[in-house]
C-alpha cells in the first residue's frame, strides 16, 4: 500500500527555486518560486535562507497540515563531497525533523518525467545533464558546469548566440535575425560593445541563460546560424543519452525479445525537463532524430516538482524506511 501523506517538493535549479505543495494524491495545491539555492551562486548561507524561507512560507498556508514531508531536487547536489556534505547539514536543519528526501535535481526529474520507470531523463534548463536508471543501476553523465560543459542548456544556448553574433555582424555568417535581436536586448550602440559585455558577463550563468530564448526568436524566423544551434543542442543531449545506453542498457537478447527494456525491440524511454525545451520541435525534433535507435522520445509524465516526492513516497512504503531518512 502506497504511503500516504501531503508534501512540499522543492526544485532547486540554476535561476528559482519552485516550491509545491501536494496533496496525498500528488495533486498540486499551490505553488510559488524564490530565488536559486544553488549554492555556487547563492552560496551555501544562502541556500539555507531560500529553502528556510520558502518551507516556513508552505508551512504557514496551512495546506499541508500537521504531518507532512519534503522532497528536494536541488542542482548541484552530489557535486563533490564537501558540498554534498554541506548540503546535507543545511536540510536537516531546515527540514527539522520531517521526514524527507533530498537528491540531485537530476534524480528527481527522471522520478517525475518517467514515474519511476526505468530510461533516461536529459535536464537541460540553466545547466545540462541527463541520468538513466535500468534495472537497478543508475548512471549520471554531462553536469560539468558553465565552464567546463553544461552542452545544450540555457547557460551554452546564451554563449553560442553571442559567438554567432560575432560571426554574423562580421560576415563569417550570413546576417540573420540574431544580429537585431542581440542588439536590442543589450542596447548595442555599436556590435562592438558586445566586447565590453561579455568581459563584465560572461562569467555569470544566470546572465548568459537568459539570453537563451532569442535563439529560439531568431531560429523561429529563419535564422541559419540559431537553427545550427538547436540542431547542435539536441546533439550534445543525445549524446549524453548514448553514453548511459552503452553503459547500463544490456544489448538485446535475440533468443528473448519480450525481455523488458534488455529485448531487442524494446525501446527505451528518453524524456526531457527544462526550459531549453520550451523551442518546441525546433529541439525536440532534431533531438529524436539524433537519438540511439534503440530510444524514443516521450513526454515527461509529470511536473518536475514531484519527482522527489516520489522518491519519498516510495521510500516510506518500502519495509524498514525511518521517517527521517535522507537517502
Amino acid at each position: 500500500m502506497a504511503f500516504r501523506m501531503r508534501m512540499l517538493g522543492i526544485d532547486g535549479g540554476g535561476t528559482k527555486t519552485a516550491f509545491t505543495l501536494l496533496d496525498e494524491d500528488m495533486r498540486v495545491l499551490e505553488r510559488f518560486e524564490l530565488g536559486t539555492c544553488h549554492y555556487a551562486q547563492a552560496g551555501f548561507d544562502g541556500a539555507e535562507r531560500v529553502f528556510a524561507e520558502g518551507i516556513a512560507r508552505a508551512a504557514a498556508t496551512g495546506a499541508l497540515g500537521e504531518e507532512w514531508g519534503i522532497g528536494l531536487g536541488i542542482c548541484g547536489y552530489g557535486e563533490g563531497a564537501d558540498a554534498t556534505r554541506r548540503l546535507d547539514d543545511i536540510v536537516r536543519r531546515v527540514c527539522a525533523g520531517r521526514p524527507y528526501v533530498l537528491v540531485n535535481d537530476v534524480e528527481a526529474a527522471w522520478a517525475a518525467g518517467l514515474d519511476l520507470a526505468d530510461g533516461i531523463v536529459i535536464i537541460a534548463g540553466t545547466g545540462s545533464i541527463a541520468y538513466g536508471v535500468c534495472r537497478g543501476r543508475s548512471l549520471r553523465v554531462g553536469g560539468w558546469d558553465f565552464e567546463l560543459g553544461d552542452e545544450g542548456s540555457a547557460g551554452w544556448l546564451g554563449k553560442e548566440l553571442l559567438f554567432a553574433f560575432t560571426r554574423e555582424s562580421d560576415g563569417r555568417a550570413p546576417a540573420g535575425a540574431i544580429l537585431d535581436l542581440v542588439r536590442e536586448e543589450l542596447d548595442l550602440a555599436d556590435d562592438f560593445d558586445l566586447i565590453g559585455f561579455a568581459q563584465r558577463h560572461m562569467a555569470e550563468r544566470g546572465r548568459i541563460a537568459q539570453l537563451a530564448p532569442l535563439v529560439t526568436r531568431a531560429a523561429e524566423a529563419g535564422d541559419a546560424c540559431a537553427r545550427d544551434i538547436l540542431a547542435r543542442a539536441a546533439r550534445e543531449e543525445a549524446a549524453m543519452v548514448a553514453t548511459i545506453v552503452r553503459q547500463i542498457f544490456p544489448a538485446g537478447d535475440a533468443s528473448r525479445p519480450d525481455e523488458g527494456l534488455g529485448g531487442r525491440d524494446a525501446a527505451i524511454p528518453v524524456t526531457y525537463i527544462g526550459g531549453t525545451f520550451r523551442a518546441g520541435a525546433l529541439i525536440l525534433g532534431p533531438l529524436a532524430r539524433a537519438l540511439p535507435a534503440r530510444c524514443r522520445l516521450v513526454a515527461p509524465a509529470h511536473d518536475p516538482a514531484l519527482g522527489a516526492c516520489l522518491l519519498l513516497r516510495r521510500r516510506m512504503s518500502q519495509e524498514g524506511a525511518a521517517p527521517g531518512e535522507a537517502r
